[in-house]
């Protein structure tokens, strides 16, 4: 393959990755940008025309991009962390920030690698990649909330070997209300092929068809 198609080829993956990407040469100057990564900026308030590369990444909160929208990012990035990956101390570094931006919270995953150039992997710089992890992070959360909302379970749970009902205090209740009242669920109810063949014998014979069951 011609070198110039490399190039190209290699460009058109950068730019077309799903999440954004920055390098940063030794001295912690950004030297590539991805149009991903443009487009997140300027969606959350960036402006169209900050000059990204030959901007110095440790100064970057210096600069007009440091917005309201992007004070969780300054707050959680631990600039030592990043130097250090760029020093071949730690092996990564990564962290989660939420921008504000238009009433909703959007999450960000951030991710420092070293940026390794020959054989003898010495760290040349870093790649920084943002990936938008909104979705994930908002079902965490709900399952944050559900949890928090639930009971512990004992260990052992008394259950009658017969009808099934758990004794609790001085009660004896349902399974099926015992757990919905202490964890986020909610039965639904059906009849296994057994109970149906059991209790239910006439009808039994649609087991039998699958074409029926289809």
């Amino acid at each position: 393959m011609p070198y110039d198609t490399m190039i190209t080829s290699w460009n058109n993956a950068v730019h077309s990755l799903n999440k954004g990407l920055m390098i940063l040469t030794p001295d912690g100057i950004i030297d590539k940008i991805n149009d991903p990564l443009i487009t997140m900026a300027e969606r959350y308030g960036v402006s169209a025309e900050f000059g990204w590369e030959g901007a110095s990444f440790f100064n970057i909160a210096s600069q007009p991009l440091s917005l309201a929208s992007f004070d969780h990012f300054f707050h959680e990035l631990d600039v030592p962390s990043v130097r250090d990956v760029m020093l071949g101390k730690l092996s990564d570094y990564s962290f989660e920030y939420a921008v504000q931006w238009n009433g909703q919270e959007i999450w960000v995953l951030c991710e420092v690698l070293p940026l390794l150039i020959n054989k003898n992997s010495r760290v040349h710089g870093a790649m920084i990649l943002f990936t938008d992890i909104t979705k994930f992070k908002r079902k965490e959360l709900l399952l944050e909330q559900a949890l928090a909302h639930s009971f512990p379970l004992p260990g052992h749970i008394p259950i009658c070997a017969v009808c099934k009902y758990v004794h609790h205090g001085q009660e004896w209740e349902p399974v099926e209300s015992y757990l919905e009242s202490r964890l986020p669920i909610e039965f639904t109810h059906d009849i296994c092929p057994g109970c149906i063949r059991r209790l239910y014998p006439k009808y039994s014979s649609i087991l039998d068809d699958p074409e029926l069951l289809d």
